[in-house]
């Protein structure tokens, strides 16, 4: 199945697949297909969309709840909520992986947006096994083929493909075996793994299911992240630039891959005029979330900082290509605008400080409608700041 996690207020995406394993809609897929990857969280709009003919995209978006799921096993279970399909994956019947596997023809199905809305197989052969007992094989897996299918021959269920590895001397995708996943799954279930298919919908209900450190419901593994996070945007709001910092390093000590946190970082290192520190940890966090446009135009402008306006225009119109959002479209256009005057180029600054101008209208209308739509509820407001002053507080004693 075609998976979508709607989350955050700008309504990103994140895309991927699922497995349905059981005939009351249970399915199985990566835990970083509905993470927020900077929080840890888990708490966006999820559907999932069923196949209905090859050569048509998936449609009629179900709404899926999160059940259980591991971070660092990148493993993660949901219900669906509305009928459940027809058919499904049969993971209990499917045989144990063993070496014997090695060289056996596999195919990859999934929904990578590079095949469009519809569904894609690719073929391979499994070429042999990692160190913690993944397959690594190379037919070719996408991102968006996050948990998906991986068969055999026979349409045996192997297991689900989650990653690839690409370097100069060639690339490899990655699956996380069927046996990996029941033994996940006979520690989460209370009762262990049912012995049919009928009994896993009355299997993975609350009650039966062992949530600890590691295995959590749709919120965050650390959950001090989420006031710290809090705190970094008071913060840095205020010009408290110095003050972020240990806030920062908190949550990159729990959080070492957060495209947000390394932002933030880099947002703070702006602020104090260290250009060149800012401009390493902007890339970093574009290595993460490469079309994240605040931090793309705040990179932009640490490289004005640095002189190297080319590079900065290079970065102002690719976020005029990929973004429709008049505030950040009018601020691309008013900083090459501004580049092309320094440099006496007055026809060109000209043309886009026009263009500017022809949005500054509907960028400020956009912000107004930004301020509008965040969260008015006074008492959430209230815990919110409350929890702010506590760790700025907490910090500070120390």
């Amino acid at each position: 199945m075609r998976l979508t996690n709607t989350f955050g207020q700008a309504n990103r995406q994140s895309l991927g697949s699922g497995v349905v394993f059981s005939p009351s809609g249970l399915v199985i897929t990566n835990n970083h297909v509905i993470e927020e990857g900077s929080l840890g969280t888990a708490f966006g709009e999820i559907t999932v969309e069923s196949l209905q003919r090859v050569d048509r995209p998936a449609s009629d978006p179900i709404p899926c709840e999160v059940i259980i799921r591991n971070e660092d096993l990148d493993l993660a279970i949901l219900r669906i909520k509305g009928a459940a399909p027809g058919y499904f994956v049969d993971l209990l019947g499917a045989p144990s992986i063993d070496e014997s596997l090695i060289e056996r023809r596999i195919r990859i199905l999934g929904y990578p947006p590079i095949g469009g809305g519809t569904i894609t197989v690719t073929r391979g052969i499994v070429s042999g096994f990692d160190e913690i007992g993944n397959l690594k094989t190379d037919a070719e897996i996408n991102s968006g083929n996050s948990g998906g299918a991986a068969l055999d021959d026979l349409d045996s269920f192997l297991g689900i493909p989650s990653f690839i590895v690409t370097e100069p001397q060639g690339k490899l995708g990655f699956i996380i075996t069927v046996d990996q996943i029941k033994s996940w799954l006979n520690t989460v279930l209370k009762s262990g793994l049912p012995c049919t298919v009928d009994q896993l919908g009355t299997a993975f209900t609350l009650p039966n299911l062992n949530f600890s450190d590691k295995d959590l419901d749709e919120s965050s593994g650390y959950p001090r992240v989420l006031g710290k996070f809090a705190v970094v945007e008071t913060l840095l709001h205020e010009g408290e630039y110095e003050r972020v910092m240990p806030h920062i390093n908190f949550i990159l000590e729990k959080r070492p891959r957060s495209a947000l946190a390394h932002q933030y970082h880099a947002e703070a290192l702006l602020g104090l005029g260290r250009y060149v520190e800012a401009a390493a940890a902007f890339r970093i966090s574009l290595l993460y979330d490469p079309g994240h446009v605040p931090a793309l135009g705040n990179f932009g402008l640490t490289l004005i900082h640095l002189g190297r306006q080319t590079e900065a225009l290079q970065i102002f119109e690719q976020i005029i290509d990929i973004s429709d959002n008049p505030a950040e479209l009018w601020a691309s256009y008013h900083n090459i605008g501004r580049i092309y005057r320094d440099h006496e180029q007055t026809k060109i600054a000209e043309m886009y400080e026009a263009k500017a101008k022809q949005l500054a209208a509907a960028a400020q209308e956009h912000s107004a409608q930004r301020e509008l739509s965040a969260p008015s509820n006074e008492l959430a407001r209230q815990i919110l700041d409350a929890i702010v002053k506590t760790e700025i507080d907490m910090e500070d004693q120390k």
